[in-house]
């Protein structure tokens, strides 16, 4: 009989697992009591994955490219809208998920990820996302910055000691044994989880729980950010936000004049300007030419980013950035399966790495985030950002960027240059 994992993924960043049990013989299996499911002794991928702070260098390139790859997917829909996700919440909780995968549903898991096999080894993997969880729990005054794990399972369910023991030891994952045939009580059992370490930002992990559900895997991303130099409230204008050709709303503009990283690059005719946090974060700001959004979304690479960051340029500027809130909530099952991720969910899913049996598979992958950008800082839980027009016939005495209309923003880790969370921002007013 098949089991049914869901994959949800909340942002300020969350990611959560849901199985859903079908009656066989895992009902006359020993329950695990109220003990702790992952605390066991045995680290099998442990040794030999390299514990040297630049394993995660390995990784980046290849979880670069899948953020954008993963952004073209969202934005391919016709319809207009804000975009929000953290790409690292997402691979963290896939990379996850490989460690009970076999055969191709573990080939198409990680080829999914943008990582070939053939070309970097496995523990490698999964030592780099060990050390950037590892890097980025590291406590801060300035910038508070977290990403966690955490797996809920049924307690009938038997799962395999080496499956929780790599989560435990690779991805620092929490366990808990849950009553899910009382589905209320387990409901409300992740769901104050979730509030809890995402700072009340996501407090609706999960809806609805089928009694037949058995396991629960969740990954989240909390940031909130500090502006290395805040813009003043008192300077903030009611001005206008040109969505488009035909639509123009009212925005809550902020202003500095100050000194900033920033360009313009001409091949993908966009102004860049990189906004630093207090701490080792920044905010990279993407401001398309007028008609040419669609043209910097298409050609947005990691190696672009790069690029811009040897490119830039330090000087004084006038930045003019409104104040927002957006949110994103996305169906990663269907991302994922035109990048040829098929196997994990359907009945040919091999995930006997988790129960030692072929029982398991993947039903349900939600992705969740929030965000909102004021004159301190960002504020993210991928389960947060912000300008003023000079009066008419005034000549500027620095560069001006005005955020005025659509454009984009990448937010990064700088130590370990991984892109934590991606955004479109098409209609500022827009929830």
């Amino acid at each position: 009989m098949k089991f049914t994992l869901c994959l949800s993924l909340l942002l300020t960043g969350l990611l959560q697992v849901h199985c859903h049990h079908v009656p066989g013989h895992h009902e006359e299996q020993e329950h695990n009591g109220d003990q702790n499911p992952l605390d066991h002794q045995h680290h099998p991928l442990e040794e030999g994955q390299g514990t040297e702070m630049t394993s995660y260098k390995k990784i980046v390139k290849t979880n670069a490219e899948f953020a954008f790859r993963l952004y073209k997917i969202i934005t391919s829909d016709p319809a207009p809208k804000n975009v929000f996700f953290s790409p690292l919440s997402i691979s963290t909780a896939f990379a996850m998920l490989t460690l009970g995968a076999k055969a191709e549903t573990h080939h198409q898991i990680f080829n999914g990820l943008g990582f070939n096999l053939s070309d970097i080894e496995e523990n490698v993997i999964h030592g780099g996302f060990k050390q950037i969880i590892h890097t980025i729990n590291q406590p801060s005054n300035v910038t508070q910055l977290n990403i966690g794990n955490a797996l809920f399972i049924e307690k009938s369910l038997k799962v395999l000691p080496t499956f929780l023991n790599n989560l435990k030891t690779l991805y620092a994952a929490e366990g808990f044994s849950t009553n899910f045939k009382n589905s209320t009580s387990a409901e409300n059992e992740i769901n104050n989880y979730v509030k809890n370490k995402t700072n009340g930002k996501i407090s609706q992990a999960v809806e609805e729980l089928d009694e037949s559900t058995v396991m629960i895997v969740l990954n989240y991303i909390t940031f909130k950010g500090v502006w290395e130099e805040p813009f003043k409230p008192t300077s903030t204008r009611n001005q206008d936000f040109f969505v488009d050709a035909n639509t123009t709303v009212k925005v809550n503009m902020m202003h500095r004049k100050g000194d900033y990283s920033y360009l313009y690059d001409e091949d993908l005719s966009c102004s860049v300007v990189r906004v630093p946090y207090n701490g080792d974060y920044s905010a990279w700001f993407i401001l398309p030419d007028e008609g040419k959004l669609t043209d910097v979304e298409h050609t947005l690479t990691g190696e672009v980013m790069t690029k811009w960051g040897k490119s830039v340029r330090h000087g004084k500027i006038e930045l003019h950035i409104p104040k927002f809130s957006i949110s994103g909530s996305y169906d990663v099952k269907d991302l994922l399966q035109t990048q040829g991720v098929n196997d994990v969910f359907h009945d040919n899913a091999d995930l006997s790495g988790i129960t030692g049996q072929r029982d398991l598979r993947v039903s349900k992958a939600v992705h969740k985030a929030v965000m909102e950008v004021n004159e301190e800082g960002t504020e993210a839980a991928a389960v947060t950002t912000l300008e003023f027009v000079l009066k008419s016939g005034r000549i500027p005495r620095f560069p001006t960027f005005r955020y005025d209309r659509p454009f984009l923003i990448v937010i990064n880790d700088d130590p370990t240059h991984n892109i934590l969370f991606v955004a479109k921002v098409y209609n500022p007013a827009a929830k």
